[in-house]
């Protein structure tokens, strides 16, 4: 906010019902009493025949204006030229052409711009006229003096009415740019504040989705196998021991993590600090979310071939992020208790450097047309309608900040045991020379099916076999092609 000088208020507080301001009737009351002294020391020219007591009037008439020099300035001036005329025929006065150069300096400070722009062009064109009847009157040899009292009077001419011209002009100028300046300083700041809370939110979002991969994995093994221990209708000591089991492993490593996961945002600096590697999840720990799976009693089939070389760090981190909650979806869902995931690398399709293809898949009751079991029934009373979706929107998030693709959705043709199939896939894009060489690690596409209803662009012309026909989900990759491996008997 721009600071307000002493006085300001003072001086700007609006009289005669707004129409003057108190700084003006000051500087009105000054200039007539400057013009009283001048007038006192003659400082007129007088005429034959005239009081010199009119100018006492004229002056009084001038400065009377002056009260409205900021509220009506065009009004002023022509006033005022009336007046200096009327003073001229007296006259004339000192006092009264001061009170009217002030006059068309006001007009040029709080005028319109046009009337500002009026004011100098009359005012040239007036000296244009007066140089030329200058000029003429020389010729004909009618100045006394010759051409210095020309330039004298022209001179006169420059400072009574150029002068207080000129710097309204320049004081306005300077004003604007002032304006100018100060808007551009508060648009910069209305930026720089977008652009802070846009930081805040998109940090706020990142942890969001951080803290929800780090406890809804752990969160929905505890609430599954707490579910089946309360929906035994017999003692089972042994059923409860290991669920109880898997109870406390979840909790430790949820805890484990979240308690890794405040160190390093209570860090000064998260990029360049380096505990901030300690929990970066990686693709290569997929194993412990695989362990994790089958103690809460998911049967994981794996087909994995990544690239051989590292993967960037980004992109590392998201593919374990989307495994994560797909299969702590799949553990809140799945029935029956089995989940297919395949991981490989391609250097098919749109993304330069080849992309990495996750697609994790699981049956579901459709409806409850088919019989879920016991525990079925226990798990999704508890889990079922409790979820608001964070978790897909956690993994979309993900893969479209790296500019990849992701869908969501039950299938639309295939079925397994009367229970219909719900896919999980996301494409993200590895950057060229950070994933596999050409040629390595690369293999012939595998199929995925479009899921009806998916979210985001999945599948696409390699979505389907060579006949059309959505290809078998866990079909093993090319082993010669990468590191490919199918686990089906609970051993990765």
């Amino acid at each position: 906010m721009r600071p307000r000088l002493p006085g300001r208020e003072l001086r700007d507080r609006p009289v005669l019902g707004g129409r003057s301001h108190v700084g003006s009737a000051v500087w009105a009351g000054s200039l007539f009493t400057l013009g009283l002294l001048l007038w006192a020391v003659g400082a007129y020219v007088p005429r034959e025949g005239a009081d010199p007591r009119w100018l006492l009037l004229t002056l009084a008439a001038s400065c009377a204006l002056l009260l409205f020099r900021r509220t009506a300035p065009g009004a002023v001036v022509a006033l005022a030229t009336l007046v200096v005329a009327a003073d001229a025929a007296v006259g004339p006065s000192t006092a009264v052409l001061i009170n009217y150069g002030d006059a068309l300096y006001a007009a040029c400070v709080w005028g319109r711009r046009r009337l500002a722009d009026g004011v100098l062009a009359v005012l040239c064109a007036a000296g244009a006229a007066l140089v030329g009847l200058l000029v003429f009157t020389l010729v004909r040899g009618g100045v006394l003096g010759g051409p210095l009292a020309a330039v004298q009077v022209f001179g006169l001419y420059v400072l009574v009415f150029g002068s207080p011209v000129i710097s309204g002009l320049s004081v306005r100028e300077h004003r604007q740019r002032t304006a100018l300046e100060r808007e551009r300083a508060r648009q910069i700041e209305r930026m720089a504040e977008l652009d802070r809370r846009s930081a805040v939110s998109e940090e706020r979002g990142r942890v969001a989705r951080d803290l929800h991969d780090v406890i809804a994995n752990h969160l929905s093994a505890i609430a599954v196998q707490s579910t089946a221990a309360l929906s035994m209708r017999e003692a089972d000591p042994d059923r409860t021991r290991r669920a109880l089991g898997v109870i406390r492993d979840s909790s430790l490593h949820g805890l484990t993590e979240m308690r890794a996961m405040i160190r390093v945002l209570r860090g000064a600096d998260g990029e360049q600090d380096p505990r901030l590697e300690a929990v970066t999840p990686r693709l290569d720990d997929a194993d412990r979310l695989f362990a994790d799976a089958r103690a809460a009693g998911l049967e994981v089939a794996v087909t994995w071939s990544p690239p051989q070389r590292p993967l960037p760090p980004r992109a590392d981190a998201a593919a374990y992020r989307v495994l994560q909650e797909a299969l702590t979806n799949a553990l809140r869902h799945a029935d029956p208790m089995r989940v297919e995931v395949r991981v490989e690398y391609r250097l098919d399709g749109a993304f330069a450097g080849g992309r990495l293809v996750l697609t994790v898949r699981n049956g579901y009751a459709d409806g409850g047309s088919a019989d879920s079991g016991d525990g079925a029934e226990a798990r999704t009373a508890v889990l079922d309608h409790r979820g608001a979706g964070a978790g897909l929107t956690g993994m979309r998030e993900r893969v479209h900040l790296l500019g990849g693709r992701f869908g969501a959705g039950p299938l639309a043709a295939e079925r397994a045991g009367g229970r219909r199939v719900w896919q999980v896939r996301a494409e993200i894009p590895l950057a060229a020379g950070e994933g596999a060489e050409d040629g390595e690690g690369s293999e012939a596409p595998a199929a995925a099916v479009n899921p009806e209803g998916l979210r985001g662009e999945a599948g696409g012309a390699d979505a389907l076999g060579g006949d059309g026909r959505p290809a078998e989900a866990g079909a093993p990759t090319d082993a010669g092609a990468g590191r490919s491996r199918t686990d089906e008997d609970g051993g990765r």
